[in-house]
C-alpha cells in the first residue's frame, strides 16, 4: 500500500521518472506539453497557491473545461495539500458562490470566458480568483483569432483579487514564496470533492482521497497488461475533469502511465475523429452517445481507426446497435476491436469492464483487480448467483465519505464477512462465472401489483428494436394504480404506428406483463444530461410530460 500512500502529484512524478523529460504528456489543438514544461508550470502555480494559503485543511475550487490549465491546476492544488473542489464549468453563478462561500474555498480557478456570468455573484469574494483561458496554451498562430472572438466576454474582468493564470505562469504576478515547507501528503488525505447525485439520487459532495485515485490508476493499467507506455500512446479525453471517469481514467491513469492526454474541451464528433487521425490517441473512453455520434459523422474510418488499441464505454447503458456499428467500422478499417462496456460510480471509481479476454453479452464485465462486487438484500445479507438485488462494491478506490454529512456516510457503508462495502444504489446480479449485470437504479424501480418493474430492463429491449433511437420509461398513474409510460425518440422517417406495435410485441415476448406500457409516446427528441445520456430525472419530474432539451 506504500506505493499508493502519497499525493496524486507525487504518484504522477514517480511513475514517469523513468521517461525522458521531453516525453509529451498533453496534446491540445496541435500544441504538446512535455513532462518538463508541465512540471515547471505546475510547480509555479503551486508556489502561488501555497503563498495565498492553499494547504492541508483548505480547498480550491477548480471550475474549468478540458484545457491544459485544468490538468496543471489540478496537480498544482494537489501538491499544496489542498483539496480540489471540482465544479462543472456550466454551473450557475449562484451555485458557484455557494461552493466557494459555504465550503470555505481559499482560492478559485475559473474559466475566463465564462467569468461574466459569475461576476455579479462573486463581486464580494475575498479570495484570489485565477482566470484561465482556452487561449493560454493554443499554438501561437491560433491565439489572436481566439482572443478576438472572445474579446467581448473578457471586458468585465476587473478586480483587485482577479489574477490571470497566464500571468502567474509567466512570472508577471509578484508574490512571496511562503517559508513554510509543503506538507507531507498521505494517501489517506482527501484529494478531491466531487459533486454527485449520491447513491440515493440526492445531491451529495463525495470525498475521495489520494490513494483512491492512485489505486484506480494501477487497477485500470492492468487492463492493458500492467505495462507503462510513453507518448506514442494517448487517450482522447472528452469526458470532463469533474467526472470520475474523466478524472480517474482519462487523466490520472493515462498521465501516470506515461501516455499523452489528448484534450477536447467541447465534444464535436467530426473533430474527435480528426484528433484520432492527427494525434497519438490510441485509447478512447467515453459515453454511448459520444461513440454513436462519431460513427454517425461518417469520419470514423480509415487508417487511424486501425491504430486504436482499446475503447471503453460507461456512464449509461450501451445499446447493441452502437456496439455493432462500432465493430463494423473498426472491422472495415482492419482492426476488429470491440467497444467494451464498463461500470463505475463517483463513490467507488471505475470498477468493472468487459475486455476482449473476458466478455459476455449483456454484462458490464468482470471486476477490476482489488475490487469485489456483491449482491445483497435490503438487510445486507448476501444473495446467491443470478439473483437480482442491491449491487454493492468493496474496493481500494472507495470514497472516504460525504462532505458534511455523517448520517449519509454511515448509511452508504456496511461490513460483511470482514470487508467494508459501499452501497451503489443500483440493482444488479452476478452470474456463476463472475460476470456482473446492471439491472437498474434502485430509485427507479416501479412497484406494480407487488412486482418490481425495472425501467432499464424495458429500455434495453426497446432500444434494440429497429427504428428506435433512444427511449425512457417513467412511472405514471392509471386508474389510481402505478403503471409504465414509455417515451420513445424514433429514427427519423419511421412509421410510428407500426413501430409502437413492434415495441409492444417485443416487450410482451421478453418481459413480464407488468412491463407492458400503458402509454407509448413518441417525441422528436429526449432531454440529455451533460454526458449525453437520457435525463430520466427531468422526465420523471414532469411526469414524462413535454420535457425537452
Amino acid at each position: 500500500m506504500q506505493y499508493f500512500d502519497k499525493s496524486m502529484y507525487r504518484h504522477f512524478a514517480d511513475n514517469t521518472a523513468h521517461l525522458p523529460c521531453t516525453n509529451k504528456c498533453i496534446s491540445y489543438y496541435g500544441r504538446t506539453l512535455s513532462e518538463r514544461e508541465f512540471f515547471r508550470h505546475c510547480d509555479t502555480l503551486a508556489d502561488y497557491l501555497h503563498s495565498v494559503g492553499a494547504g492541508k485543511g483548505k480547498n480550491v475550487v477548480l471550475c474549468l473545461p478540458n484545457i491544459p490549465d485544468a490538468i496543471i491546476a489540478f496537480y498544482a492544488i494537489n501538491k499544496t495539500g489542498a483539496v480540489v473542489n471540482a465544479v462543472h464549468p456550466l454551473v450557475t453563478g449562484q451555485a458557484l458562490r455557494a461552493f466557494i462561500k459555504d465550503m470555505g474555498a481559499c482560492a478559485a480557478v475559473l474559466f475566463e470566458e465564462f467569468y461574466p456570468k459569475y461576476a455579479e455573484y462573486l463581486k464580494d469574494a475575498d479570495i484570489p480568483i485565477i482566470l484561465a483561458s482556452a487561449a493560454d496554451y493554443l499554438p501561437t498562430l491560433l491565439k489572436p483569432f481566439y482572443k478576438l472572438a472572445t474579446a467581448e466576454k473578457r471586458k468585465a474582468q476587473r478586480g483587485k483579487n482577479i489574477v490571470k493564470y497566464d500571468d502567474i505562469i509567466k512570472g508577471r504576478v509578484p508574490f512571496e514564496k511562503t517559508v513554510e515547507p509543503y506538507p507531507d501528503i498521505k494517501g489517506s488525505d482527501i484529494a478531491v470533492y466531487m459533486h454527485s447525485g449520491g447513491t440515493t439520487g440526492d445531491s451529495k459532495t463525495v470525498m475521495l482521497d489520494n490513494s483512491a485515485f492512485n489505486c484506480l490508476a494501477d487497477n485500470a493499467l492492468a487492463l492493458i497488461g500492467g505495462k507503462p507506455v510513453d507518448d506514442k500512446d494517448g487517450m482522447l479525453m472528452v469526458l470532463p475533469i469533474f467526472h470520475t471517469f474523466g478524472l480517474g481514467i482519462c487523466m490520472h491513469t493515462t498521465i501516470c502511465a506515461g501516455g499523452q492526454v489528448v484534450l477536447m474541451p467541447k465534444f464535436e464528433p467530426k473533430r474527435a475523429c480528426k484528433l484520432l487521425k492527427s494525434t497519438s490517441a490510441t485509447f478512447i473512453s467515453g459515453v454511448p452517445n459520444m461513440f454513436a455520434k462519431m460513427i454517425d459523422s461518417g469520419y470514423f474510418r480509415g487508417k487511424y481507426v486501425k491504430r486504436l488499441k482499446h475503447c471503453y464505454c460507461g456512464g449509461d447503458k450501451l445499446s447493441n446497435s452502437v456496439k455493432e456499428r462500432f465493430y463494423e467500422a473498426t472491422k472495415a478499417a482492419g482492426n476488429p476491436i470491440r467497444l467494451n462496456e464498463g461500470y463505475g460510480l463517483t463513490e467507488a471509481g471505475i470498477c468493472c469492464v468487459n475486455t476482449p479476454e473476458n466478455y459476455r453479452e449483456g454484462s458490464i464485465g468482470k471486476p477490476f483487480k482489488n475490487t469485489r462486487f456483491g449482491i445483497f438484500d435490503d438487510d445486507d445479507n448476501p444473495l446467491p448467483c443470478d439473483t437480482v438485488g442491491n449491487l454493492c462494491i468493496s474496493s481500494n478506490t472507495m470514497m472516504t465519505g460525504y462532505y458534511g454529512d455523517e448520517e449519509a456516510t454511515k448509511n452508504a457503508f456496511f461490513v460483511c464477512d470482514g470487508a467494508k462495502w459501499v452501497r451503489t444504489g443500483d440493482m444488479g446480479r452476478i452470474d456463476k462465472d463472475g460476470f456482473v449485470y446492471f439491472v437498474d437504479r434502485k430509485k427507479r424501480v416501479i412497484k406494480i401489483s407487488g412486482n418490481n418493474v425495472f425501467p432499464q430492463e424495458i429500455e434495453n429491449v426497446v432500444n434494440k428494436t429497429e427504428g428506435v433511437k433512444r427511449s425512457c420509461v417513467v412511472a405514471m398513474s392509471s386508474g389510481g394504480k402505478p403503471a409504465v409510460k414509455l417515451i420513445v425518440q424514433p429514427v427519423e422517417g419511421v412509421d410510428v404506428n407500426a413501430l409502437e406495435k413492434k415495441i409492444v410485441a417485443e416487450i410482451k415476448a421478453k418481459l413480464l406483463k407488468y412491463a407492458i406500457p400503458k402509454v407509448v409516446e413518441f417525441r422528436d427528441r429526449l432531454p440529455l444530461t451533460q454526458i449525453g445520456k437520457v435525463d430520466y430525472r427531468k422526465l420523471e419530474e414532469k411526469g414524462g410530460e413535454n420535457a425537452q432539451d
